[in-house]
């Protein structure tokens, strides 16, 4: 496959970087929005916190196999059972339950779909990430309908994914081997099939994929504790406010693990790949 252009290569950093901002944003921007509806803040939140797991169940944006019909649904459905709850009397906490548990109920059923109809076909890490974190959020929710909290909850999404990173980084599979390998293989199945080669043979590409998912792991767990540092520093009646600036750790932690895997681990791993796949088989 050629090498991408540099028009294409602005492109997916444009859009790495629109994903991104719309993942960090999203939940305030819905605060926001939905401020004359005389909704409280919690639920406001919680409405953009259904939309921004919505996006996440469709899958990796930058695989180029998302999902939108399934983020659509898996976005929209807990926001109606959120507001319809709402309004038929249930109390904050009950109706953001009541969201959660729709969000809840769409993910496994996603994942006992395609797990029937790819048997023996190993189940992504990433889906598997989005299932421990939704079911997460349906305890965590249960727990209390103040704004502040439902904003800290953002903090333990974090950790959990902190700790899955973590977790995953000696294994096999580490987290960012199964989020690059689409964008590494850029479509062409001999270079995906080559990734797998390089991956078996050489130490260090494994390591190159294992030091930047452990990166991401310590950048996640460092933030969830500087968010709930910074949410409950902030004055209560703020909300709006307090969502944004609890943003600015995970902005600049999130910004420099991009640009010292950009300029340390993925040139290294591209040069192990594009020797890999001009090997004749």
């Amino acid at each position: 496959m050629p090498e991408p252009t540099k028009r294409q290569k602005v492109i997916w950093i444009s859009t790495t970087i629109a994903n991104l901002a719309v993942d960090l944003l999203l939940p305030t921007l819905i605060l926001i929005a939905l401020a004359p509806t005389g909704l409280s803040a919690a639920l406001r939140l919680s409405i953009g916190g259904a939309l921004l797991s919505g996006k996440a169940i469709g899958g990796r944006i930058e695989s180029g196999e998302f999902r939108w019909r399934l983020a659509l649904i898996a976005g929209l459905l807990p926001v109606a059972a959120i507001v319809g709850s709402h309004l038929a009397g249930a109390g904050t906490t009950a109706s953001m339950v009541a969201g959660a548990m729709v969000a809840g109920v769409i993910v496994v059923a996603d994942l006992v779909r395609n797990r029937l109809r790819a048997e023996g076909r190993r189940i992504d890490a990433f889906a598997v990430l989005v299932l421990i974190e939704v079911l997460v959020s349906i305890v965590v929710t249960s727990i209390s309908g103040d704004a502040r909290f439902v904003l800290a909850r953002t903090s333990l999404y974090l950790a959990v994914g902190g700790i899955f990173a973590l977790a995953t980084t000696w294994t096999d599979r580490p987290m960012m081997r199964s989020v690059l390998k689409p964008v590494a293989a850029k479509g062409d199945p001999e270079r995906a099939e080559a990734f797998e080669r390089v991956w078996t043979r050489s130490r260090e590409f494994r390591g190159l994929y294992r030091a930047m998912t452990f990166g991401l792991g310590v950048v996640f767990l460092a933030d969830a504790v500087l968010r709930v540092v910074i949410i409950y520093s902030q004055p209560a009646d703020d909300i709006t406010q307090t969502s944004l600036t609890s943003q600015t750790p995970l902005i600049v932690l999130l910004l420099v693990w991009f640009v010292a895997s950009r300029a340390l681990a993925v040139p290294r791993a591209e040069r192990l790949l594009d020797a890999e796949a001009a090997v004749p088989k």
